[in-house]
């Protein structure tokens, strides 16, 4: 997994190739920027790289002045430092502390090894001169350790000779294109002026006081065998590319430019190569993987076995053509109707049964004409059953067994809110011839009976067998069904 994202890393590190690098200070007056009114005359540099706007007035640009590489004001020729450039630094701001001066005008400072264009080309990668930079604050005075070069220990006795340059754009591409001097070991020759300043700070370090040019117009190195100065540039060429003031050279330079390729062909290579590359290794790794399956498989099973395999897929494919599915589609799609028919079922709100009788049963129902009369049809608890028909008809039939006492007490009727009519005739009651004369009967209601409980077969014991008769189909009517049922008086 760490090799998988180490290598994803790197492919979109040579992506951003190009893309990326340090940041300078911007072109203007506003806080981190720096801005250069350069005329051949006089030259004003305003600077917001330190803790504070500053302004130098009164610089002369000196350049070279005659064809034998004399150095003089009011030229059109600038003065140029070819070599190998070995070490650079980029500033977007500097410290108080660190810088005084026209340093605070630098954005770049560079550190060459003169020689001619032609011989700096020609050097071998890692057999230039090599610079152990520890820190470059000072533009023209950076701390260096042990490589193969020491910029603070050379003198006279050294072998190479040396710029260290503080680099101050004179136009907005200059310094957009002072990125270019970031990228070390390459061939670089910088075009530009020296400054100088007026009387009392003419031996001040880094401005014009003595220096002498070849007669290409190049700055000639003292006896210490370096020459540290400011340099107001006004083009940069490199071994393959060029930063010009206006811009509009044929090979300018530009930043994220790649070479040979340039940034639209880099990014279109990307693309193919890079992209599509991954593609298509991901697509042939996924044969091979898959073509070791089959051969594994061909060697566990068989010929015979591959092709039963094959036929299997077959089948399957023209079953799913033909609109047959698989049991676990179809357990599938009855997992979904269930599910279904849950939360339909769910969503419903159903009310509680009312415990009880069904009064509304009870009102529809008609008369039954089963062996048993249900109350409330078939959700009552009360039934009339034949064994309780026929009690009630052995309770109505007279008998001359029970002679009722002569002096009985008339009781009215229970009342009752529900009426129960019925068809069959009322029996009458039995009367007692005694010597006394009968006592008026009363009219209000029919004698109480005393309540005789018998069993069925008693009953039959008693009862002498006698042909049934027919009886009358029965009939009960409700007047009220809004009354409890409670009360089964017969």
């Amino acid at each position: 997994m760490r090799r998988a994202r180490l290598a994803a890393l790197l492919v979109l590190s040579m992506a951003l190739a190009g893309c990326l690098g340090p940041t300078t200070a911007s072109w203007g007056k506003d806080s981190g920027a720096v801005h250069v009114d350069f005329n051949q005359e006089s030259t004003t540099i305003t600077t917001s790289l330190g803790s504070e706007s500053q302004t130098f007035t009164g610089i002369e640009p000196i350049g070279c002045a005659t064809e034998e590489g004399e150095l003089g004001t009011n030229t059109t020729t600038p003065v140029s430092f070819p070599g190998y450039l070995a070490s650079s630094a980029i500033y977007s701001s500097h410290s108080d502390a660190d810088v005084s001066g026209l340093d605070f005008a630098v954005t770049a400072s560079v550190a060459i090894e003169q020689m001619s264009s032609s011989s700096a080309e020609s050097v071998v990668e890692g057999e230039g001169s090599r610079i152990d930079l520890k820190s470059w604050l000072t533009p023209l005075q950076p701390k260096t350790g042990m490589g193969t070069v020491n910029l603070e220990k050379i003198n006279s006795d050294a072998e190479s000779k040396w710029y260290v340059l503080g680099l101050i754009p004179t136009s907005k591409n200059i310094q957009e294109g002072m990125l270019a001097v970031g990228e070390w070991h390459q061939s670089v020759t910088i075009y530009g002026y020296l400054v100088q300043l007026d009387s009392s700070n003419s031996n001040s370090l880094g401005t014009f006081n003595s220096q002498e040019a070849n007669s290409d117009c190049s700055i000639k190195i003292s006896s210490s065998n370096n020459e540290r100065l400011y340099v107001l540039v006004t083009s940069i060429e490199l071994s393959d590319s060029t930063v010009s003031s206006s811009g509009g050279d044929s090979d300018e330079w530009v930043h994220g430019d790649v070479p040979v390729f340039t940034r639209g062909g880099y990014i279109l290579f990307f693309i193919i190569v890079g992209i599509g590359g991954g593609i298509g290794a991901f697509i042939l790794s996924k044969m091979f993987v898959l073509q070791g399956a089959k051969a594994s498989m061909k060697n566990l099973i068989g010929k015979s076995g591959m092709d039963a395999v094959k036929q299997v897929k077959k089948d399957v494919k023209s079953a799913k053509a033909s609109g047959l599915s698989s049991p676990s589609d179809r357990q599938k799609e009855s997992r979904k109707q269930a599910e279904k028919t849950y939360n339909e079922s769910k969503s419903k709100s159903s009310e509680p049964a009312l415990a009880g009788f069904d009064l509304d049963s009870v009102l529809s129902s008609g008369p039954s004409t089963s062996s048993t009369n249900e109350f409330g049809g078939g959700k009552s608890s009360v039934v009339k059953t034949e064994e309780s028909k026929e009690m009630e008809r052995d309770f109505t039939k007279p008998t001359s067994e029970f002679t009722p006492p002569s002096n009985r007490i008339t009781v009215p009727p229970r009342q009752s809110s529900m009426n129960i009519t019925s068809s069959q005739p009322t029996s009458q009651p039995t009367e007692h011839f005694t010597s006394a004369a009968p006592k008026s009967k009363a009219t209000s209601g029919p004698p109480k009976r005393k309540t005789v409980r018998k069993r069925k077969t008693a009953v039959k014991q008693e009862q002498p067998e006698v042909t049934p008769e027919p009886q009358p189909q029965e009939r009960q009517t409700y007047d009220e069904p809004d009354e409890d049922f409670s009360d089964f008086s017969f």
